[in-house]
């Protein structure tokens, strides 16, 4: 029998399987540091369309009313108003600039838009590290999947309904828009029975 060399050596399945394992490995690699970056991949979500953002980002609404409101290991600090509503900015030890707006402008919004009461509710503001072990529950219990705003109903220390605020992202770069739709998004909660 003659050998002709002019057919290729078969491929041995060993190199396949390298390969197929290295681009494995590769792409574990990029998901976890695609997951390790929390603002950038915020701000990604921030630049979806508004519907995709939040399908994503949070439970529909049906979902929402099917599950009660997450139990909050914490209660706010005590105050004389029996009715108390926090505006919680999550953020975590890695901060961008964008991070630091959103909070400033949560803050400010929170500060000039509720020195009084409203309608009976206590509004205070309150930043919280959820890398910080007593704080990590805050993930479950408001679907966090990056740097949000929350805002929380109390009465008393028991939890009532809250609500995130999707649109602090796409808000970013007009100020004046983002402090009217976070004092806008805290009044309708606080108006919900």
């Amino acid at each position: 029998m003659q050998n002709n060399l002019s057919d290729p050596a078969p491929k041995k399945p060993g190199n396949v399987l390298k390969y197929v394992l290295l681009a494995f490995v590769a792409a574990s690699i990029g998901a976890a540091v695609y997951k390790v970056l929390p603002c950038c991949s915020a701000a990604k979500a921030a630049a979806l369309p508004a519907e995709t953002a939040a399908a994503a980002a949070a439970p529909t609404e049906k979902e929402q009313a099917k599950t009660p409101a997450a139990p909050v290991k914490t209660a706010p600090a005590k105050t004389t108003a029996a009715k108390t509503a926090v505006v919680y900015y999550f953020y975590t030890n890695t901060r961008c600039s964008s991070c630091k707006t959103i909070e400033a402008y949560t803050k400010e919004a929170i500060e000039k838009n509720f020195t009084a009461d409203y309608k009976g509710w206590k509004v205070v503001f309150k930043g919280v590290n959820i890398e910080d072990e007593p704080n990590e529950h805050f993930k479950q219990d408001y679907w966090l999947n990056s740097k949000s705003v929350v805002v929380q109903k109390f009465s008393g220390e028991k939890a009532l309904k809250w609500g995130k605020l999707e649109k602090v992202w796409q808000l970013l770069d007009d100020k004046e828009a983002f402090m009217a739709y976070v004092t806008g998004e805290t009044h309708k909660l606080l108006d919900e029975k």
